[in-house]
């Protein structure tokens, strides 16, 4: 009789772990408390061409995620493309992609420039991630590079990722951080992967293929796990870690006539903005494929007592559109022709000094294995490592 597995949560991971499981014979089956599949992969429809809730794109090191989209045959969709990067500071847009935007970053002074550079550099090129585990970020950041640049660039950055505890996050994270971007280069220019038609096409693919291989998959079924555990065999579970602690999530997305800036990418370095990056996502991926509009997000990570939570749409809205204008006082919110607004409760998990000490991993003979991105690490969340942790999680059975 073949074992019975049940995986609870049909993010890319739960779909991977599917998959992997279906093709060594095991008897699965997914189940996925949203009506849609994929979590923070799913999407929407932008004028007819779908969309991700919360953006994203892959680096060249993302080898898992791509070796996954080679063999499900969706290779030819995946594009790469020259991404430009832009930072906000004291009311004024800065390019920032490289040394030279570097040099010419007028708020640092010469040798604030010089021991950021060789930061950057000495951290893309260590492999030894583990030396930072027990050291906090911001006190190292602050030592190697200088005070003016840790305030200027870094310190933003943190407050905006981690909220209040942004002086509790090892340097572990932020080497990973470093380390991933700056090895997704080539002759000195970042490129970024997105994938034709987005990347839901994964999702639906890993979804034809589960149940053409016998897996059943439950949408719209939220499980408790304590009642039902004893009908199967193993419980893969991407419930959030009791001992972790999270942070939420706020995007909004909007469409618009204008384009706005020149960059894809760009971090707003003023703690005083309600969102901490603003995305014009067709600078990368052109607007063909939107009818001609240009497509934008503004992302911010919030404690999950933050009144965005409970505030209306249109005060949420009203806050971004204000800032935003300030950053580009041509925007014109009449322009903006389709909008929306996405919260996750559970987006960012805090990761502390050693914090691998707070991650448990449950055994195969425990009978329930969680997969919660809160396991990825040193690394931060993301498609590639989130298919890495499945793959894992598959090879204990083999």
């Amino acid at each position: 009789m073949k074992t019975k597995i049940l995986v609870v949560g049909a993010g890319i991971g739960g779909m991977t772990v599917a998959y992997r499981l279906l093709q060594k014979g095991y008897q699965v089956t997914v189940v996925e408390k949203d009506k849609d599949l994929g979590g923070l992969l799913g999407g929407f429809s932008m004028y007819g061409t779908n969309l991700e809730k919360s953006y994203h794109h892959v680096f060249k090191t993302d080898k898992y995620i791509i070796a996954l989209i080679e063999e499900l045959g969706l290779g030819k969709k995946l594009k790469w493309y020259e991404s430009k990067t832009g930072l906000y500071y004291e009311g004024k847009m800065y390019p920032f992609a490289g040394a030279i935007d570097l040099l010419r970053f007028k708020p640092l002074g010469f040798m604030d420039k010089v021991r950021l550079g060789l930061m950057k550099i000495y951290l893309e090129k260590e492999n030894n991630w583990q030396k930072f585990e027990g050291v906090l970020a911001y006190k190292w950041l602050e030592k190697w590079c200088g005070q003016r640049a840790y305030q200027i660039v870094w310190e933003p950055l943190l407050k905006g990722k981690f909220a209040d505890r942004y002086k509790d996050i090892s340097m572990a994270w932020m080497w990973a951080r470093i380390n991933t971007r700056g090895n997704s280069s080539e002759s000195g220019k970042e490129r970024l992967g997105y994938m034709q038609g987005g990347f839901d096409q994964i999702t639906q693919e890993l979804a034809k293929r589960i149940k053409k291989m016998g897996g059943v998959i439950k949408s719209n079924s939220e499980v408790k796990i304590n009642l039902i555990k004893n009908k199967y065999d193993l419980i893969i579970t991407s419930q959030n870690l009791k001992n972790v602690d999270y942070l939420g999530a706020i995007t909004v997305v909007f469409s618009s006539k204008q384009k706005l800036s020149p960059y894809y990418w760009h971090n707003i370095n003023d703690t005083n903005s309600p969102f901490l990056a603003f995305i014009e996502h067709t600078n990368l991926v052109g607007t063909k494929n939107y009818r001609g509009r240009h497509i934008y997000y503004m992302g911010t990570y919030l404690p999950q007592n933050h009144h965005y939570f409970i505030d209306s749409d249109k005060k949420i809205y009203d806050d971004f559109f204000e800032y935003l204008g300030k950053i580009f006082p041509d925007f014109e919110r009449k322009q903006v022709e389709k909008k929306w607004i996405f919260k996750f409760k559970n987006a960012q998990h805090i990761v502390t000094r050693n914090y691998k000490k707070q991650i448990t991993r449950n055994q195969k003979k425990e009978k329930i294995i969680n997969i919660n991105f809160a396991n990825i690490y040193p690394e931060d969340r993301g498609i590639n490592f989130a298919v890495r942790e499945a793959l894992k999680t598959v090879q204990r059975f083999s």
